[in-house]
């Protein structure tokens, strides 16, 4: 390798040894079509949006040279010197295409959430419509963008760094040359076929594969002997209050919130996987910072929720299917419990869960919310209650309002507790250099550094 570490051969003559990764053949690198999260993990290597995010959610500009809004509206030009892997120039109409289908899609819809439309102005420009003024929509434009008319395709051209070639293990990832400042530590990056994903740990121990992703939606997490690196999932993990009970009271949700330790709730309940917040948004977010909950103290809340509550047992709801969500629930009974309030935890299947929620036979439940990289928590402020939150946050969205202003009428309204934001697990043999640095739902964001 040369002094930075950015050739992986080992000497004059040798060849390059290739970066190893999982990923399902039957299944295809259509992003559309995909279905596990080993390929969905693939296509940022593949395909390019018209914005990507950083660490701290800022919108970088990819395919896209701009954005300007104007109310509901987000104009976006095109790079006109873009092209995908086949040489072919990047336009309008593939990204009307392209939007078409993600809104459509599983994973990229619910991103996809809050856009309402997509217009092609000029072969170099289009609008997006959204459903509210959201100054920070450019976060959520990040859908991969593949020519017009290929949906059917197995695996469409794409403007990623790599393109795919079929081989009779799998696949292998090759440098794409119309990516442009593309710098390769390794130009090869190998796909071993799997069918079985439940045994992704074994092949990664025993040196079949270099890296593997594990989302921990199942609840549990799974020890290697491996390097490690935490992957932001931007899931928010809160408690939702049943407003049509005593909790219909503002400030005893304020008080409950308060008496929580979050970072106890994010390790006991989520081994640590995850960050903790007192905010409705992701810490991370560049917009988040200097944000804080309520600024009652732990006494204040203490002495008005023993006197205010008297007896009354606190009920709360939660998935037993998921040992993370069930112990986060035990831990919240038990911090209530030191506090002297009474709290009970009813662990059912998530079907029993669900309609108990439909009933409203809850006090509490633990929940969790995907948050499109905009931050835009609309979908969790539905309570007819609580129009002021709903008021005070699409104000904040459109650009009008500070979030000091959304946050102090969050804070004294409550609709909910938030708890942390949810990670997953991105696990590497430790002969893989350059360093592994996951970016929000993108475990091998820097695979183009990575080396063996």
């Amino acid at each position: 390798m040369n002094g930075k570490g950015k050739l992986s051969k080992k000497g004059d003559g040798e060849d390059e040894i290739s970066i190893k990764i999982p990923f399902s053949r039957e299944e295809g690198l259509n992003p559309f079509k995909a279905k596990s999260l080993m390929n969905y993990c693939i296509m940022p290597l593949i395909y390019s949006g018209l914005y990507k995010v950083d660490a701290n959610y800022n919108p970088i500009m990819d395919i896209a040279t701009g954005v300007t809004y104007e109310g509901k509206k987000a104009t976006v030009t095109i790079d006109p010197e873009r092209k995908f892997s086949n040489s072919r120039k990047i336009t309008a109409d593939d990204v009307v295409y392209s939007y078409n289908l993600a809104k459509k899609s599983t994973y990229y819809g619910s991103l996809l959430r809050n856009v309402t439309g997509c217009v092609k102005v000029s072969d170099t420009e289009v609008y997006f419509g959204a459903s509210t003024p959201n100054i920070y929509l450019a976060a959520s434009l990040t859908f991969p963008i593949i020519p017009d008319g290929s949906a059917n395709d197995a695996v469409p051209h794409g403007a990623g760094p790599y393109i795919f070639t079929k081989t009779s293990e799998g696949g292998t990832l090759t440098e794409n040359m119309y990516y442009p400042n593309g710098e390769y530590a390794t130009k090869t990056i190998s796909l071993i076929n799997v069918t079985d994903a439940s045994n992704l740990n074994i092949g990664l121990v025993i040196g079949n594969m270099n890296a593997m992703y594990d989302d921990l939606s199942s609840g549990k997490s799974q020890r290697i002997a491996a390097g490690s690196a935490q992957v932001d999932l931007n899931n928010l993990i809160y408690l939702k209050f049943n407003h049509t009970n005593i909790f219909a009271n503002p400030k005893l949700r304020q008080a409950v919130a308060v008496l929580l330790n979050k970072e106890e709730l994010m390790n006991a309940g989520f081994e640590g996987y995850g960050q903790a917040t007192d905010v409705p948004f992701n810490p991370q977010w560049f917009n988040a910072e200097g944000l804080k909950g309520p600024e009652l103290s732990y006494q204040e809340a203490q002495e008005y929720l023993t006197g205010a509550l008297g007896k009354y047992n606190i009920d709360i709801l939660v998935n037993s299917d998921n040992m993370f969500k069930l112990k986060c629930a035990e831990t919240v009974a038990s911090e209530l419990a030191i506090a002297g309030i009474s709290a009970s935890v009813q662990a059912v299947p998530r079907e029993v869960m669900d309609e108990g929620i439909e009933l409203g036979n809850y006090d509490l439940y633990v929940a969790e919310f995907k948050m499109s990289n905009d931050m835009n928590i609309g979908p969790l402020l539905h309570e007819e209650d609580d129009l002021d939150t709903q008021v005070a946050f699409f104000t904040f969205l459109s650009g009008n309002t500070s979030g000091e202003d959304f946050m102090a009428v969050f804070n004294e309204n409550m609709p909910f507790i938030p708890v942390c934001i949810r990670y997953g697990l991105v696990s590497y043999s430790k002969d893989v250099q350059g360093g592994v640095a996951p970016l929000p739902n993108n475990p091998y964001a820097n695979l183009m550094e990575w080396y063996l």
